[in-house]
């Protein structure tokens, strides 16, 4: 077992854990979107950023493994200051849709700029676009501009399902997650990337415009028990 400080609580946890995860132990919450617990480690999107004593840089939790004595730092000048900067990339070409994306009100950017991120952006070149509700099947639709390629979709696709039915297309600014040969997804855990998202870019075509996150009523569910 590892023993660590994190924001001065102290804390055990398995050799191996990552930071993220040791953080979460002790209720403290550490921005991420590419990280899930099920796909492992990625580092991708480079939101988790943490400080930790005697490292020169800001390091990732989700892919950084915790250490004997180690302590690490969630919050400060410097987490504040890496944060905002990959936010602030993040949002040079999303769309401004909030109030009409299906995500609105539980969507992780969307919540994390206002934690997070800049008041204002400094970028005044027009933005790229990109496919807007572009089918992946007849149940998934994709908004690449509103896509953070955290690439969760594509490891769950690949790595947890074994269908290899997503991917990332392009370099640069121009990468997009689509169908493999543009041919539309066959897969019947196809639906399930769009919980997995953890913004607006995976919409289910059926509710499409239909609702609001907070329109939903919450029941619930009573297990019937054979007998």
């Amino acid at each position: 077992m590892i023993r660590l400080t994190i924001d001065g609580q102290e804390v055990t946890v398995p050799e191996g854990t990552m930071i993220v995860d040791a953080a979460a132990k002790l209720g403290i919450d550490v921005p991420i979107y590419c990280y899930h617990q099920a796909l492992g480690p990625l580092g991708a999107c480079r939101m988790c950023l943490v400080e930790v004593e005697k490292m020169p840089k800001l390091a990732t939790a989700c892919t950084t493994a915790v250490a004997d004595g180690m302590a690490v730092h969630t919050q400060g000048a410097a987490v504040d200051k890496g944060r905002k900067g990959v936010l602030e990339f993040l949002l040079i070409n999303h769309p401004l849709d909030c109030p009409v994306c299906d995500k609105g009100g539980e969507c992780y950017l969307q919540d994390y700029t206002f934690e997070y991120g800049p008041a204002g952006g400094r970028f005044q070149e027009p933005k790229i676009e990109k496919v807007k509700d572009g089918p992946i099947n007849d149940f998934v639709l994709i908004d690449q501009e509103r896509c953070v390629l955290c690439q969760r979709c594509v490891r769950f696709m690949q790595e947890y399902v074994g269908e290899e039915q997503l991917l990332l297309e392009g370099r640069g600014v121009e990468t997009v997650v689509t169908t493999v040969n543009h041919v539309p997804a066959s897969s019947q855990f196809t639906g399930n990337v769009i919980d997995l998202c953890p913004v607006g870019a995976l919409l289910s075509a059926p509710y499409h415009h239909k609702g609001r996150p907070w329109n939903i009523e919450r029941e619930e569910s009573r297990a019937l028990i054979a007998r």
